[in-house]
């Protein structure tokens, strides 16, 4: 999280730039940082702008629920390879999520997460411990946490990646 925290800014300044559907869409996500301090929140929009700054899909990582029952997050959750789960107190406050849980092949492996960032560190641990491979429409997204955030296996980066890497701060 460290290097997401050191990127912020420039990837916010890239998410301003990008044009066409995705510069709409990012506009959104500019929006909901402003008045907010709060470093878990901006960790979490700045992810969502990542994945959509990539071309990827936020809905294909992440799944929120506002006030859902039990039942229905089980039920949902056996649909889906690869996901994390947040359960909102209300209808508005995404602030204070009340779970994150991660699932991978439909079923609940962690629960109590504290933020969508943390999530998605636990998420890439999972997936080096239990040698999985990415999912094939997030591939852009996880290939930058491996090899951006993490600086893991960069001399293999695809030129999407690599783009990005370039325009990061050193």
């Amino acid at each position: 999280m460290e290097k997401l925290d050191c990127y912020m800014p420039r990837l916010l300044s890239l998410f301003k730039k990008k044009g066409g559907a995705a510069g709409v869409k990012l506009q959104g996500i500019q929006e909901m940082l402003y008045g907010s301090n709060i470093v878990e929140k901006r960790r979490k929009t700045v992810i969502r702008g990542l994945i959509i700054y990539l071309g990827e899909n936020v809905e294909d990582l992440i799944k929120e629920y506002q006030d859902a029952e039990d039942a229905n997050i089980q039920e949902d959750l056996t649909q889906h390879v690869l996901k994390i789960f947040v359960v909102n107190k209300g209808a508005t406050d995404d602030d204070n999520p009340v779970d994150v849980e991660i699932a991978i092949e439909g079923a609940e492996v962690l629960s109590g997460i504290s933020s969508v960032a943390q999530a998605c560190t636990f998420l890439m641990g999972l997936i080096y411990a239990l040698n999985l491979s990415y999912p094939k429409e997030l591939k852009y997204t996880f290939e930058v946490f491996q090899k951006v955030f993490l600086e893991l296996n960069v001399e293999k980066t695809t030129s999407k990646v690599q783009s990005l890497r370039r325009k990061l701060p050193a």
